[in-house]
């Protein structure tokens, strides 16, 4: 099985809120938006949490 396979999207939004490298964070965005857009449970919440949050200040 693939490991990235057994990363929870908790694991993965965990990575992403760690990271200050902009290209790195871009990274696990792209990693849960694609989780979403193949309808893994729970992985379009954790992207409209973190594109708020990106916008809030807008």
């Amino acid at each position: 099985m693939n490991a990235m396979c057994d990363l929870t999207n908790q694991q993965a939004y965990d990575y992403y809120d760690e990271l200050t490298e902009q290209s790195a964070k871009d990274y696990w965005l792209d990693f849960l938006k694609a989780r979403a857009d193949r309808g893994f449970p729970g992985a379009k919440a954790y992207v409209d949490k973190i594109e708020w949050y990106n916008n809030k200040d807008q």
